[in-house]
């Protein structure tokens, strides 16, 4: 038992002591990517949408995720935050896509309501992480979308 957590505790040193390169030919941090955004329907009681996440595994052995952290703004007003727990493994040198679907309503809306009035222009600013167990490690994306009338 002492040997697995003096085993454990060493691992988590290494990794959270990464660099973004990693540690040279050991340990690499995952990379994240955001593949795609899909906006569902918006009503003035609120939304949904769904970001699709791409996660790779540079290392030599496998890398348990646990789970997630994000928040969600349209036009600079935080209309979603949350955390989930999703267990996966991501085997050595593999992608997993991963989708983090969201409905979310519009209890701000007041705040929104006059830009979407006058320009039709929705920014999404998406911010959050992805939950392993020795570290976090932070995704972000922003982009747009014009309403149609």
């Amino acid at each position: 038992m002492i040997k697995k957590m003096i085993m454990i505790m060493t691992l988590m040193v290494l990794i959270s002591g990464c660099s973004s390169n990693g540690i040279k030919d050991l340990v690499e941090r995952p990379k994240v990517s955001i593949e795609k955004v899909e906006m569902g329907k918006l009503t003035l009681a609120g939304g949904s949408a769904k970001f699709i996440l791409k996660i790779s595994n540079p290392n030599r052995f496998a890398i348990p995720l646990s789970g997630f952290d994000y928040g969600l703004r349209l036009n600079g007003v935080e209309v979603a935050n949350g955390n989930r727990e999703h267990k996966v493994t991501i085997q050595a040198g593999e992608s997993k896509v991963v989708e983090i679907p969201m409905v979310f309503s519009f209890t701000n809306m007041m705040n929104l309501l006059p830009n979407l009035l006058n320009n039709r222009n929705l920014k999404y600013d998406l911010a959050g992480s992805i939950h392993f167990p020795w570290f976090n490690l932070p995704f972000n994306r922003s982009g747009g979308t014009s309403l149609t009338r």
